[in-house]
């Protein structure tokens, strides 16, 4: 009966403590896969959940631009250098925060193929105590599922996964080549969760954008936007985390 009631106990410790790596991907340029990181950051923030964020895209480091200053910052990384990766393995090691956040660069199965070769990146953070997570955000092209076909083919069930609909690239029902599809059978048989990032007003976006505001700053007391951008800022925060949520196990948002 002690027995039970210790390995109860250190299976606790071990559920609270465990630790996330999180990368995020698309098949290309303007899925949204560094908007998703951005509002991933802020809801990490916005829990009190200690997280790490890098910046894999040399050509558009949007990450960077906008979270440089937020908290800790985020680092800027050049998967494509050897070596260049090196800084998010010692800190999973030195650092060892909860969460850590990977913006990949667009064609990012490549990027993951090319940390594994060099690094044993699975091998590694499985040791380190972190769970790693692909984040595959899509648009409703073909090429944005074959893209997450060839990750889950290459890591098959050492990693979870969590496809994002981004429904800027319209509603989510319209996504019919995922839905229809036998990759999504295959995401869906591994543990993987299909949700939806909401799409935000084009006016409001440019101003972040123009203004290089976090989404969190934009709504704060003492903002420089109007109440309407605040308001739709506000809402789509409130959806994004409600989506999130459905993959909360994946993507370590408990406190």
């Amino acid at each position: 009966m002690v027995k039970a009631v210790e390995k109860a106990k250190a299976d606790t410790k071990s559920v609270a403590t465990k630790k996330h790596l999180i990368a995020v991907t698309g098949d290309k340029g303007g899925t949204g896969k560094s908007t998703w990181s951005r509002g991933m950051i802020d809801l990490l923030a916005s829990k009190h959940i200690q997280c790490a964020a890098y910046d894999a895209d040399k050509r558009n480091a949007q990450l960077y631009r906008y979270y440089k200053d937020f908290g800790d910052g985020v680092k800027r990384i050049d998967i494509s250098a050897r070596g260049g990766a090196d800084a998010l393995l010692d800190d999973m090691e030195g650092v060892g925060d909860k969460v850590m956040l990977v913006d990949l660069p667009a064609g990012g199965n490549e990027a993951f193929e090319k940390l594994e070769a060099e690094m044993g990146l699975l091998d590694s953070a499985k040791e380190l105590g972190y769970d790693i997570t692909i984040v595959s955000v899509l648009s409703r092209v073909k090429d944005s599922v074959n893209a997450l076909k060839l990750l889950m083919d290459f890591t098959g069930d050492a990693v979870g996964y969590v496809a994002v609909k981004n429904l800027y690239f319209g509603d989510a029902e319209k996504f019919r080549i995922l839905d229809n599809s036998k990759t999504k059978k295959q995401l869906e048989q591994l543990g993987g969760v299909v949700i939806t990032m909401p799409d935000l007003y084009d006016d409001t976006f440019e101003l972040l954008d123009e203004t290089n505001l976090t989404f969190r700053a934009a709504v704060e007391e003492g903002s420089s936007l109007s109440r309407s951008h605040r308001s739709r800022i506000y809402q789509w925060l409130k959806q994004f985390e409600a989506e999130v949520m459905k993959a909360e196990a994946l993507l370590g948002v408990k406190p």
